[in-house]
């Protein structure tokens, strides 16, 4: 559903108004007027980013365990920043893949988010760790990430970073829901052109409308939805180039599954990806469209279509995925702490004369 356009009624009965804005809490009917402090412990840090760390917090009174998400009021540039994250999921709350949000607090230097505290990996743990895998658990995995993102686009909520570390898992129980997370980049499809539409989300999922500065829609999380699934049915990314950003970007904007062909799985499921993966976001298809295609509708079949040895190639993508951010993590730890030291050491005029940084200087950086 495009923006502007009434939404039905969602699996928790939210509506929007005839002219397609949506009916939602504002962020001070959200915030709970009491002092965080008084209602939780503050745990052990779980991790941390750009504007927020992200904390382990009991609740004293029920003793139940949350995350808890901290922004500092200081690193946003307006609070809209942070408020329309809030906003969204609470528009959402109440479907059960999503990640849900349990209480808003707000004191003189941070804002705090506190939801699901998600403990039991992400998808592509649980496919690594089935004992059994085919196309059926393959698509019987999809199904539920499906049905959250075609609830988002109901709700003119558009993601704009659906991959892999954002599909969790609620804890280790074999039968754990899957959790949609990180609502950081989403936003009201009504608010796209005010926002003129801007590039964002993860590089190797972005759609090709995205890096070829067009207009676009709720359609950009089919595409990397459709990423996701080629993972899982295949055992390796259609477009990720770790070694040439500019190639993996050419790579996208031509979409090219030529390879896909020769993959040894059912032609239902390379149809399914093909109209996921299509280019041309007006043929592309919708949630809506996709939740009725043959693959997701035909019983039990694909239980035939073994995927051993694409099991075994999630392994390595996804060891080599966390190799590489540790890897950044430790550079830019390194930058950070060079960066420092230079800054600390006062210019003398002897210093201005000295030639730029060689490679062995850049090396020390890094």
């Amino acid at each position: 559903m495009g923006a502007g356009a009434a939404k039905p009624a969602g699996e928790n009965g939210q509506t929007t108004e005839n002219n397609g804005v949506p009916n939602y809490k504002k962020f001070d009917e959200l915030l709970n007027p009491e002092n965080i402090m008084d209602l939780y412990t503050a745990g052990k840090e779980l991790g941390s980013g750009n504007m927020a760390t992200v904390y382990e917090y009991t609740h004293k009174r029920t003793g139940k365990h949350y995350a808890a998400k901290v922004v500092l009021k200081r690193t946003l540039d307006k609070s809209s920043d942070f408020t329309n994250e809030l906003e969204i999921l609470g528009h959402l709350k109440g479907h059960p893949h999503i990640l849900k949000l349990e209480d808003v607090f707000e004191d003189s230097k941070s804002y705090y988010l506190i939801t699901d505290l998600v403990s039991g990996g992400e998808l592509f743990d649980r496919i690594c760790n089935a004992g059994v895998y085919n196309e059926q658990i393959a698509k019987d995995m999809c199904l539920p990430i499906l049905k959250a993102i075609h609830f988002c686009h109901q709700n003119n909520v558009v993601h704009r970073d659906i991959k892999p570390e954002n599909l969790l898992l609620l804890d280790n129980s074999e039968n754990s829901p899957l959790k949609i997370a990180d609502f950081g980049v989403a936003t009201w499809s009504n608010s796209l052109a005010a926002e003129n539409f801007p590039k964002c989300g993860t590089p190797e999922y972005m759609a090709p409308e995205m890096y070829t500065g067009q207009q676009y829609g709720l359609k950009v999380d089919v595409w990397a939805m459709g990423c996701v699934v080629f993972i899982m049915l295949c055992g390796w990314h259609p477009f990720q180039d770790t070694s040439d950003q500019k190639r993996q970007t050419n790579a996208i904007i031509q979409g090219d599954l030529q390879d896909l062909h020769d993959e040894p799985i059912s032609d239902m499921a390379k149809d399914f990806i093909r109209k996921m993966l299509t280019v041309d976001q007006d043929k592309r298809w919708t949630l809506e469209q996709l939740m009725g295609h043959s693959w997701i509708t035909s019983g039990t079949l694909a239980t035939s279509v073994n995927l051993h040895e694409q099991q075994g190639k999630i392994k390595k993508y996804l060891a080599n995925r966390r190799f590489r951010k540790a890897a950044f993590a430790v550079m830019a730890v390194n930058r950070v702490k060079f960066l420092t030291a230079a800054r600390k050491k006062a210019p003398t005029e002897e210093d201005t004369e000295k030639k730029p940084l060689d490679e062995e200087d850049m090396e020390n950086i890094i």
